[in-house]
């Protein structure tokens, strides 16, 4: 029920970590394939897969008929010398974790909880509520299960590359008798939020802090001084040709910016290749994906033109569907995040920061582009806010969202953009003037709900049918 395919990676990541940092022992054996299949509710060609990968690297033996034995030999040092290398690259991402955590994430479980179906609700039950002896070893199992009600796959992608970073829920070795007991009586979804806030604090947030020691105590012995940090990095397009998407978001924000100017034409290939720095291919296909979004038109001899009214969008195109997928997977978790991580972020600006962006909002109102205050809002985020995890999150959002500005252009007909958003883009700037950086989080999450909610109403079934618009 849980895991879909292309996330054998969590089973992969889960053993290799608790091999090479001593939690399994040479000779060892993991668990049957049916008991890993029921612990994280894969399939075992799933569970196979990951397994695989693990035996090329060295760590296990997978013979017929038993389970795998562990044959990587290390010594207590070379194991802390494993976990010290892994985890002081990365301390300053795990040790944000907890906030970005309250931030990013648990809008969504809360969402997620509040959309469970009965069969949602029969797990819960099972694995919380039944007798001892049903242990649950991952707690990741159960946000995902909340997430997982909100089939959105940028979120479940967004939290297993979380998780796949720092690692630390793979180290938690609780038992179903360990862990908190949900004591409601009932189905009642807030309790059931409080419930996994509390065990977000128990699994997570002490984990951080046993990691933060563990490297205190071992990192002077067996890694040098003045680590290089490792960021972390959402790579949101794991089957997906990146730097081809990347491309026609960056595109579509410049023709929205005014770079390229309806009418105008853009450079050659060769020269767009040159200025940014991809292959004529990359910029031929990107080109392609722009026609098929009705914003471009080629011209033999003379060029391609930047229309001057958008086109039918071509949705029996798959990259068509898939951008715009995306794009609505976005709309939907900046819409439940953004009045915590807004608020947030301008608590920790300063004065000259909340002016600047006051004066964004201001200049984007005197020029008639309203519209663009979404981008400015969310790049400000990108880059002011004190949590890396939150800027590199908004920062792939901000991307995603350049998807839907043709779809906008067809969803108002004749309405212009600028009228559309000037009015609550002038209450914002208002908020922020006055330093009312709640009423300024709310506006921004009302305008981004109702947004995903138009859109969605748009877009589902063209997204469906593949038909043109």
């Amino acid at each position: 029920m849980l895991l879909e395919s292309g996330i054998y990676r969590l089973v992969y990541e889960y053993y290799e970590t608790r091999i090479l940092f001593g939690y399994y022992r040479y000779g060892e054996h993991l668990p049957s394939i049916n008991r890993i299949c029921d612990i994280f509710q894969m399939a075992p060609a799933t569970v196979r897969n990951a397994l695989s990968v693990l035996e090329k690297k060295g760590l296990i033996r997978v013979d017929a008929r038993k389970t795998a034995k562990v044959i990587y030999k290390s010594s207590p040092a070379g194991f802390r010398r494993n976990a010290v290398k892994y985890f002081a690259p990365r301390e300053a991402g795990v040790r944000e974790l907890c906030e970005s955590g309250r931030l990013l994430l648990e809008p969504l479980w809360e969402e997620g909880v509040r959309r469970w179906d009965e069969k949602n609700w029969q797990w819960f039950t099972k694995k919380l509520m039944a007798p001892s002896g049903n242990a649950v070893s991952l707690p990741v199992e159960f946000y995902y299960l909340a997430l997982l009600s909100l089939n959105n796959g940028l979120a479940l992608n967004f939290y297993w590359e979380v998780i796949g970073y720092i690692r630390l829920p793979y180290l938690v070795n609780k038992d179903e008798n360990e862990i908190t007991p949900y004591t409601g009586t009932d189905r009642c979804r807030e309790d059931v939020v409080t419930w996994l806030h509390e065990q977000f604090a128990d699994f997570y947030c002490e984990a951080v802090q046993e990691i933060k020691t563990f490297l205190r105590k071992n990192e002077e012995a067996v890694f040098p001084k003045g680590t290089e940090q490792l960021p972390f990095h959402w790579n949101i397009y794991r089957q997906r040709p990146q730097l081809c998407y990347t491309m026609v978001s960056l595109i579509i924000r410049e023709i929205n910016r005014g770079i390229y100017a309806a009418g105008s034409y853009l450079p050659s290939l060769p020269k767009m290749a040159e200025i940014y720095g991809v292959s004529v291919s990359t910029v031929r296909r990107t080109l392609s994906i722009l026609k098929s979004l009705g914003l471009i038109e080629s011209f033999h001899g003379k060029g391609t033109q930047i229309c001057t009214t958008v086109r039918p969008m071509d949705f029996s195109k798959t990259e068509i569907r898939e951008g715009m997928r995306l794009y609505l997977e976005s709309m939907e978790v900046l819409a439940l995040t953004i009045r915590r991580i807004s608020f947030y972020t301008l608590e920790h600006i300063c004065e000259d920061e909340r002016r600047q962006l006051e004066e964004e909002f201001l200049k984007m109102l005197r020029e008639g582009k309203s519209y663009r205050s979404f981008e400015i809002c969310l790049f400000f985020i990108e880059e002011k806010c004190p949590l890396s995890i939150v800027r590199e999150c908004y920062g792939q959002l901000r991307e995603m969202l350049a998807w839907g500005y043709s779809f906008t252009l067809h969803r108002l007909k004749a309405r212009s953009l600028h009228d559309e958003y000037k009015e609550r883009i002038q209450k914002a700037a208002e908020d922020l003037h006055q330093r009312d950086y709640k009423a300024f989080a709310e506006k921004w999450e009302s305008l981004l709900k109702h947004e995903e909610k138009m859109m969605r109403n748009g877009l589902t079934g063209l997204l469906e049918t593949g038909e043109k618009k």
